[in-house]
């Protein structure tokens, strides 16, 4: 039997030295994205703020919302589209009970679903099948596992840059934990 070394030019050894590489380089992927992403929240956040200020000072939603509701009343287009729907839905109805299309729907979804059904249990038991959904399924949970982890470490920063924006700003740092 031969000995691997580290200079062995078999796949297993390689692929052993890959997936160390790879942790270090998925490590930094996470750092980079969850920065990334810490940073455009605080940016998002007092973006919005700040235009949540400035529709105050100028009473944009409220200016709009009153034009809105002023025409409206002016051409009665609530009304119309209330007694259009009303219309619709009877027509609707008349020509569901006459054709009996919600009936005849239901049936084609019944065995429809029943075919799904039994053509999934016969695929299932298949090895092939069933070994590639298996793969398939640890990989998600892989991916999951990673996304859950950037973003833990999104939150760790976020949580770091505002409290060194607001020490910045001379504010005292309060524990979100601690409720008035």
């Amino acid at each position: 039997m031969a000995s691997v070394g580290p200079d062995c030019l078999c796949p297993q050894a390689a692929e052993n030295k890959n997936l160390g590489n790879t942790g270090s380089a998925v490590q930094k992927a996470e750092d980079v994205v969850s920065s990334m992403l810490a940073k455009g929240f605080i940016l998002g956040k007092d973006a919005l703020s700040r235009a949540k200020a400035l529709d105050e000072k100028h009473q944009f939603t409220s200016t709009a919302s009153a034009k809105v509701v002023s025409l409206d009343q002016k051409i009665g287009l609530s009304e119309k589209i209330g007694m259009g729907a009303t219309v619709v839905n009877d027509k609707v109805k008349e020509m569901d009970q006459r054709f009996q299309v919600s009936e005849k729907t239901k049936s084609a979804f019944t065995v429809a679903e029943k075919t799904v059904s039994d053509a999934g249990s016969t695929i299932m038991k298949n090895r092939h099948v069933l070994t590639g959904v298996s793969w398939v399924t640890g990989a998600f949970n892989k991916v999951t596992k990673a996304a859950g982890e950037v973003g833990q470490k999104t939150k760790e920063k976020v949580i770091e840059e505002e409290h060194g924006k607001n020490t910045a700003e001379g504010y005292a740092h309060v524990h979100s934990s601690e409720s008035p």
